[in-house]
């Protein structure tokens, strides 16, 4: 488990496996942030809480776990947002190594680890993870009218394709919308162009469908 805004590891939290609304083992993270449980096959909820610096957070994740396989995972955890923001959580397998977030934002700003804060502060990268996992995450601060591309770019070696990387979109009704790479938005050369979002003169936010002319577009 690591904290979104810095991918720092947290320790200290308490950690509940649950199933049908039932909680079916609990700890706390040791310094290091990894935890772990041994459970038959099947779909469990991981609910996080009592994380230091971050009071009032309850996260929860669905898990499915395959029977005979081992699961890892990267939780990443941060504070609530408030009304008029977005938040883009980039999480990934051992390999490759480095993926990196890119969002071009509705101003024409290009947020990457190259230029991880538009001049008006709108947006900005928290950290640039490049030793595997995540997490990236990028937050907008500061919604402005019109269409944000978010992408994830495979730096290191490797296929993005088996990356196992997923997005978690913040900001965008209760919950969090979910994304991965196995099964939404387009892959192509290297590049996931995982969403386009649009916000409308009122600050309404829609999901809007990558088409497959984008999905290589730098």
């Amino acid at each position: 488990m690591r904290k979104a805004s810095d991918a720092s590891y947290v320790g200290g939290a308490t950690v509940d496996l649950m199933a049908d609304k039932e909680v079916l083992r609990s700890m706390v993270t040791p310094a290091s942030g990894k935890f772990q449980f041994r459970v038959a096959g099947g779909e469990y909820v991981v609910r996080i809480h009592n994380v230091a610096g971050l009071e009032g957070l309850d996260y929860t994740e669905t898990v499915e776990v395959l029977n005979s396989r081992t699961e890892h995972r990267t939780f990443a955890v941060a504070r609530p947002l408030g009304p008029g923001k977005l938040r883009m959580v980039l999480t990934w397998g051992e390999e490759p190594k480095d993926l990196d977030s890119h969002l071009l934002t509705s101003t024409g700003c290009h947020v990457f680890y190259g230029n991880k804060q538009c001049p008006d502060g709108s947006a900005s990268l928290d950290a640039d993870v490049t030793d595997g996992f995540g997490p990236e995450t990028i937050n907008v601060h500061t919604l402005r009218p019109g269409l944000y591309k978010y992408k994830v770019h495979a730096f290191s070696s490797g296929f993005m394709e088996e990356s196992d990387a997923e997005v978690s979109l913040y900001g965008v009704g209760k919950d969090a919308v979910q994304f991965h790479v196995s099964h939404d938005g387009k892959v192509a050369d290297g590049w996931w162009h995982v969403v386009n979002i649009k916000v409308s003169d009122a600050g309404k936010v829609t999901l809007e469908d990558v088409e497959d002319t984008e999905a290589s577009e730098h």
